[in-house]
């Protein structure tokens, strides 16, 4: 995966727990970088700084709290299922935007 050859502090994957697509890309990411694999973007509340996701190989959702740095540079990669349609990626990114107190409708 050529995204993993960057320096990453942090990977999102994005679509279903059960989907079989969405659960090779998070194991494959979180053998070089911290990754968290969410639904979808309403798993990111940038107000609260928390992120809801499944950790691998749990059957359960867990809660990260400032899993973002709040600031200095940070590199985020986002990757998602195959089936995952291209306005939940967008919103999730726009929420990750938002953690770090980016106005998404900023950006270009």
């Amino acid at each position: 995966m050529e995204l993993l050859r960057e320096p990453l502090d942090v990977m999102v994957v994005i679509g279903g727990y059960n989907a079989s697509n969405t659960m090779s890309l998070a194991a494959l990411c979180s053998e070089t970088v911290r990754t968290f694999h969410v639904e979808d973007a309403e798993d990111i509340d940038p107000e609260s700084r928390t992120i809801r996701h499944r950790p691998l190989g749990a059957k359960e959702e867990a809660t990260q709290t400032d899993w973002l740095p709040s600031s200095g540079p940070v590199r985020v990669g986002v990757t998602a299922g195959a089936s995952t349609p291209n306005n939940k990626i967008g919103e999730a990114v726009g929420r990750i935007f938002a953690t770090r107190g980016i106005d998404p409708k900023t950006i270009r």
